[in-house]
């Protein structure tokens, strides 16, 4: 049902590239599937999902939207009720089922910021591709979209480093190059706008920890800072200073997700709105993490303290305590376990819940769908090879009475968390992963 593959990457082997004190190199990630079949070479495999076309769905006189017509405005045959697969999307979802209407989502909901009609959400019914369209692909820009030079563009190496570095856009796509599917939503993503500020896209780019090892870091190097193109003026202090967007991560999470310098998206060069030309992806971490319009990287050993490290993407949680309330503040670094049921079908007196869950890339063990006040029901999955990419999931159920009736899904990961019923505790707009409540109208 998916088309899978992979790829090698190779890399000089431990023994010819520069240690210090006697340390492993900080290139080396903590997970992943990893071979050494040549003494000199390291490599590794990663799944490779071909990109799918948009689909829009049609809609019935009834009020029903049909996969038939819609796969036939896609060029593809339908014979009796067989279809012809599209690789990358889930057999359950290949249904001639009517899609039954969501009575929680206003007719005029399209994903487009009023006015502007800049994507600021996907519409998760329309969902048709395991890789997300760039045009349906949600946009975010601090400091609005710069436009960045191909020809003049650089990417510095600097700070904390033996051996200061500066690439031309053309050399960055000289390097090594890696392809990877990962899923990343916006932290403010929330039931406000149906939860669909997410996406998940195939990233082609080159490894972010070989260039920092060529760059040679400084024994005092404990963080690393992505300076990007945008900036703004910010007011401290009763002052107004002009500022660059930025993000910071510790050497420790490098080392845990393998970020990648990024140059295309879905197999084309970035958008303008995407990052052109070239951005940072840091799988399993939330969107503001994604530095676009990428053009310094500095290590240092200090943590950044900048807007959007200090006092923007930062969670305010409380905690009950000994009969009182600690509040705690947090920095939004990786994704929560999160899911969302995105269609529901019918076929005669049988429904089926489709959805997606996510996570930071630890593994999903379940997901679990209640109907009303009914029991929690595991769903089937379509694990993804890679776990930093998006779970498909669906649930069949056998008949449903006539009236309203409200579903619900719930992830859980390998390591025991789950999406909480509720966040009645936080203060912040970041980090919503509490349960998603949908309704539906059965005639």
């Amino acid at each position: 049902m998916l088309r899978r593959g992979s790829y090698r990457v190779c890399f000089p082997a431990r023994s010819q590239r520069e240690t210090s004190r006697g340390r492993a190199p900080i290139w080396q990630p903590l997970r992943g599937p990893r071979t050494t079949p040549h003494p000199t070479l390291r490599t590794f495999s990663l799944p490779v999902r071909a990109p799918m076309k948009e689909r829009r769905s049609s809609t019935t006189n009834d009020g029903f939207m049909t996969r038939r017509k819609a796969l036939s405005q896609m060029g593809i045959v339908t014979v009796g009720l067989a279809v012809t697969p599209v690789p990358g999307w889930p057999a359950p979802w290949f249904s001639q089922d009517a899609v039954v209407p969501f009575t929680d989502v206003p007719d005029s909901f399209d994903g487009l910021r009023a006015g502007g009609g800049l994507r600021v959400a996907q519409d998760l019914r329309n969902l048709s591709s395991w890789t997300t369209p760039v045009e349906d692909f949600f946009k975010v820009g601090h400091y609005g979209y710069p436009e960045v030079d191909a020809s003049t563009y650089r990417l510095a190496l600097t700070g904390l480093v033996r051996r200061p570095m500066t690439l031309t856009l053309d050399q960055i796509k000289s390097r090594p190059r890696v392809q990877r599917t990962t899923v990343f939503e916006c932290s403010g993503n929330s039931s406000r706008i149906f939860h669909g500020m997410v996406g998940n896209a195939e990233w082609t780019g080159t490894e972010l920890i070989p260039l920092l090892e060529e760059a040679g870091p400084l024994e005092d190097t404990r963080e690393v800072h992505f300076w990007a193109a945008d900036s703004g003026t910010e007011e401290i202090r009763g002052n107004e200073y002009e500022q660059n967007f930025a993000r910071s991560m510790s050497m420790q999470a490098i080392r845990e997700t393998n970020p990648i310098v990024v140059y295309e998206m879905n197999g084309d060069p970035l958008t303008l709105e995407h990052g052109f030309p070239v951005r940072l992806i840091v799988p399993g971490w939330y969107g503001v993490s994604q530095v676009k319009w990428m053009n310094k990287i500095e290590l240092s050993a200090d943590r950044l303290m900048t807007r959007f490290m200090a006092k923007d993407y930062v969670t305010l949680m409380g905690r009950e305590v000994d009969g009182g309330t600690e509040w705690i503040e947090t920095s939004v670094t990786r994704q929560r376990p999160k899911s969302a049921i995105a269609r529901v079908t019918r076929s005669g007196s049988n429904f089926t819940i489709h959805g997606v869950a996510w996570s930071d890339g630890t593994p999903l063990d379940r997901v679990e769908v209640q109907v009303g006040d009914g029991a929690w029901r595991s769903a089937e999955l379509e694990r993804p090879d890679d776990p930093t990419s998006w779970t498909w999931f669906t649930l069949e159920i056998p008949a449903l009475p006539s009236g309203e009736h409200t579903l619900v899904s719930r992830a859980t990961d390998s390591a025991g968390r789950t999406q909480p019923e509720h966040l009645d505790l936080k203060r912040t707009r970041w980090e919503n992963n509490e349960l998603f409540y949908r309704s539906i109208e059965v005639a």
